[in-house]
């Protein structure tokens, strides 16, 4: 009974990020800029899973997130790179119950999801190396953090006491 009360759980968050990534309210947006979604879901779930399932999670995420967007760019090896690490911190840390911890892991994932899709744009677009789409990055990149840092700690806990419930 157990086994199938997490396996609903996952299923119903997963039907729940389409939700969340299509029709972002907009009181919890910064001037039209959601958070970052799929490292609120994917950082509870790593914390709680092995390295290999929370990478194959994170790939599957990827290319989930990926069929939403258009263009080359893709959150397939960030998310990978952030599954890794914090299922490695969720392996030695056992008792993760602080609220801001979460929230500040969110910040650093946003951040880094952020900075590897502005990258991944800069050297795939040699016409997007000027100052202004570099401010217009800033920005984009410094509010995702902000609203992610803000929205996490309340799902991201959420998610992660129902994994520890079930």
């Amino acid at each position: 009974m157990n086994r199938n009360n997490n396996e609903l759980l996952i299923f119903i968050s997963i039907i729940f990020l389409p939700a969340c990534i299509i029709a972002s309210p907009d009181w919890l947006n910064i001037n039209g800029i959601s958070p970052c979604w799929p490292v609120i879901w994917l950082l509870p779930f790593s914390l709680k899973n092995r390295p290999l399932r929370a990478a194959l999670v994170a790939i599957l995420l990827g290319i989930f997130v990926d069929s939403f967007t258009i263009g080359d760019v893709s959150y397939i090896p960030s998310l990978l790179t952030l599954s890794l690490i914090w299922s490695q911190y969720g392996l030695h840390n056992k008792k993760i119950e602080l609220f801001l911890s979460i929230g500040l892991m969110a910040i650093f994932g946003t951040a880094f999801v952020c900075v590897s899709i502005w990258v991944q744009k800069i050297i795939l677009y040699d016409f997007l190396r000027n100052n202004w789409f570099h401010s217009w990055s800033l920005y984009v990149l410094i509010s995702k953090v902000i609203v992610t840092g803000l929205v996490a700690p309340f799902f991201s806990s959420w998610l992660l006491l129902s994994y520890k419930k079930n």
